[in-house]
């Protein structure tokens, strides 16, 4: 799926519309509809007016009413979108009420793509109404959830994200809708974003008066303080601010000896900051954790080739190609490495092999340009 509007729009599937005969019309509360527009209905609801023999003039206003609600779920650019707004608010002035406890009673019986069309629609017809994205948010959820159960992760990660843009758009609606911040933490957690998981609980708690939330929320706050630390230092470290972020990883280390990540963002660190041996000594400890970690073997063969170990960084880029046979950048890095040893046979055949899988990556480039420099 592109976006969600190619997921709803699927839905559609499940109206028949049907036509009143020329210059006829039907009243809702006085709101005479005209044989020009096209009355909705769900197949299943067309169903069962058929089975019950309902004549076209006796088919209920009710059935109608429900094919224009989930007309403007699956589909808010539809030619007749205003029209059915107009009748709707028509037929029962609280009909955002009616559809928000439809929407509900959908959940309850498990019918998530139902309420989702549902609170959907409510959205659709009223942005400001909160209490409807709110509960449109919480659908998409289950629909993640859903989809997560029967391992359908990239599906489930498309219903999660159109999810948390759902949450972000209540908390720009009302600044003051404590549910909202309250999900978001929990979202941006779920999605490594400690650091914007924190700022949401915060602001939580400067105007939450739910004491049970704020008790759970603190322990939250407080369980993730080494997160959001480790979050600010490797930012830090990948802006190439290396030594802002190390004062914020290494403090952690003593704590998380086997935290490879941890130990890998230190070591990218200390190899920016030009201290070859601390970080080799970091990418070393990585790999004694996992052997084949593809990244640490690529950063300790950079090391090594800086620190004139030729042989043993070439060991190192050829066992990370083997285990990512066309990574261009560690291509390139075993190809100069081989430069830099004088041979030029096997630094050609890796930057030209780089070159063939990525012209267009501006280090490959250079590399290839200082291949041939040294040729002529």
């Amino acid at each position: 799926m592109k976006n969600i509007n190619e997921f709803f729009k699927q839905k559609t599937e499940n109206l028949s519309f049907i036509e009143l005969k020329p210059n006829s019309f039907i009243d809702v509360n006085g709101y005479k509809v005209g044989s020009d527009i096209p009355l909705p209905m769900t197949v299943d609801e067309l169903v069962t007016e058929v089975k019950e023999q309902r004549a076209q003039e006796e088919l209920k206003i009710t059935s109608f009413i429900e094919g224009m609600i989930y007309t403007m779920g699956v589909d808010p650019e539809f030619k007749y979108f205003n029209d059915y707004k107009k009748i709707i608010y028509s037929f029962d002035e609280k009909i955002e009420d009616y559809i928000l406890y439809k929407g509900l009673k959908f959940i309850e019986e498990g019918a998530i793509d139902e309420a989702m069309i549902y609170f959907r629609a409510l959205v659709n017809i009223n942005k400001e109404n909160v209490i409807a994205l709110y509960n449109y948010a919480l659908s998409l959820e289950e629909k993640a959830k859903k989809l997560y159960k029967v391992k359908k992760i990239n599906d489930g990660n498309f219903f999660l994200n159109e999810s948390t843009r759902q949450f972000e758009d209540i908390i720009d609606l009302d600044p003051t809708f404590a549910p909202g911040y309250y999900k978001l933490g929990f979202h941006y957690r779920n999605s490594k974003q400690f650091r914007k998981s924190q700022i949401m609980w915060e602001k939580l708690l400067d105007f939450d008066d739910d004491d049970e939330r704020i008790g759970e929320i603190k322990k939250n706050l407080q369980d993730m303080e080494d997160d959001v630390q480790y979050e600010e230092g490797y930012l830090e470290v990948l802006n190439g601010n290396a030594e802002e972020g190390l004062k914020k990883l290494l403090p952690l280390e003593e704590k998380y000896t086997d935290w490879w990540n941890l130990l890998f963002m230190i070591g990218l660190g200390y190899r920016q900051l030009g201290q070859y041996n601390k970080a080799k000594d970091q990418f070393e400890k990585v790999l004694a954790m996992y052997p084949n970690q593809v990244e640490s073997l690529n950063e300790l063969g950079l090391c090594l080739a800086v620190l004139n170990q030729h042989d043993e960084a070439i060991s190192k880029f050829t066992q990370a190609i083997e285990n990512r046979p066309n990574d261009f950048e560690i291509l390139c890095n075993r190809g100069m490495t081989y430069l830099e040893k004088g041979d030029m046979e096997k630094a050609t055949k890796d930057i030209e092999k780089a070159y063939s899988i990525n012209p267009e990556d501006q280090v490959t480039i250079s590399c290839k340009r200082h291949l041939e420099k040294i040729k002529d």
